[in-house]
């Protein structure tokens, strides 16, 4: 019996792009929990995707579990509807528009996406040659976003071109880097601003901007407390610059610092996400503490968790330590351990990502960054802020 067709059929798939991933030597990928595998980046409604897969599943994942997500890498935010398929033993279908912004915080896709004994099972003839396919159709709102080109927002880059401008700055800092009047006080260097810059962007009291409140370009405002290099790239931030990996490995600590004297919010947060990075794999028994009173001192609560997690991991040989006694009383260090303990209690199972007291600094942060929350504040602060 032949199908007799009149007009067009109807094609769902239309207005979707499609592409087709193969990810080889499926079967030899390690399974742990957390070992992801990216595919290249490609191009899909002028935007820049990639794959992410996890054979052995997520950290969150189900024993037994493979997880799969699409990851919005370039181009500015956008709203899709996305399709992924195994071909035979799964597909998934984003139930709406979903909105992507810039980076891989954001992702679409299922932390259980499949059982992956199915895809490696002989019986079922699905790998072949051992690769594993999978097809990526992705469709965008074309209600709330355009495909063609549009070039970024330059509001960043007109700022920047004002970034120690003499002839627009209304205010001129003088560093020197260090405190008194010595005789062999080194050169000072002057760093021209703006005034209106300073009052938006480092809002806390004490700050860039109220020292400079009854001053103008003929008496410079002198800083003893900060080297210059420091200084300089603390005031780039303020003006919407980025801040070099190198300068993050060099300076983060010193960030800290000065974003906490001088009121720049964000900077402090992002340099202590740098200065964790750099010294998680170096805390050591020796060192915790003074991490701890210098993450207590600061307020940096991403950095305290970093210590009491080592504490935790590590509880009788920092205990045996004289070190230990010397932790002073307003770090509340038995309470973050506890807070660390409950967290770290569901890494294994299934993480209730709906309730906040098991999340992390990092997942706390980044919920109240969305809802436009106080993130430089306590963990206990945060909680409450999303209870």
């Amino acid at each position: 019996m032949a199908d007799i067709h009149v007009g067009s059929p109807p094609n769902e798939w239309e207005s979707w792009e499609s592409h087709v991933v193969h990810f080889h030597s499926f079967e030899s990928m390690s399974t742990e929990k957390g070992y992801c595998v990216k595919s290249p980046k490609f191009s899909c409604c002028n935007h820049e995707w990639r794959l992410k897969m996890c054979p052995g599943g997520s950290k969150n994942s189900d024993d037994g579990m493979m997880s799969l997500h699409l990851v919005h890498c370039s181009g500015p935010e956008i709203s899709a509807k996305c399709y992924d398929s195994g071909k035979v033993f799964h597909e998934q279908k984003s139930p709406g528009y979903y909105k992507f912004p810039r980076g891989e915080y954001k992702s679409w896709g299922l932390i259980d996406f499949v059982e992956r004994a199915g895809f490696v099972d002989p019986a079922n003839k699905f790998l072949k040659h051992g690769s594993l396919t999978i097809e990526v159709r992705i469709k965008p709102d074309d209600d709330h976003c355009c495909t063609n080109f549009i070039p970024k927002n330059g509001f960043t880059q007109d700022m920047l071109q004002s970034f120690m401008d003499e002839d627009t700055a209304d205010v001129v800092f003088e560093v020197t880097g260090q405190v008194g009047g010595a005789e062999d006080e080194p050169p000072s260097v002057k760093f021209h601003a703006h005034k209106f810059v300073l009052q938006f962007r480092a809002k806390k009291s004490s700050t860039l901007a109220s020292l400079c409140e009854e001053c103008d370009k003929s008496t410079p405002v002198p800083i003893r407390d900060i080297d210059p290099q420091v200084f300089r790239q603390m005031l780039y931030y303020v003006y919407g610059g980025n801040i070099a990996a190198a300068g993050w490995k060099a300076h983060s600590k010193d960030l800290i610092e000065a974003a906490d004297r001088y009121g720049v919010k964000n900077l402090k947060i992002e340099a202590e996400a740098w200065y964790v990075k750099h010294l998680k794999l170096k805390i050591t028994v020796d060192n915790v503490v003074d991490t701890l009173a210098f993450s207590d001192e600061k307020n940096c609560f991403l950095l305290k968790e970093a210590a009491t997690d080592f504490i935790l991991k590590n509880t009788n040989d920092v205990l045996a330590s004289d070190s230990f006694q010397s932790i002073p009383k307003s770090t509340n260090v038995i309470s973050e351990i506890l807070s660390v303990a409950s967290m770290n209690s569901h890494i294994d199972g299934k993480k209730d990502l709906e309730d906040p007291t098991k999340l992390s600094i990092n997942e706390l942060r980044a919920k109240l960054y969305e809802e436009r929350g106080d993130i430089d504040v306590s963990r206990k602060r945060m909680i409450d802020q999303l209870s």
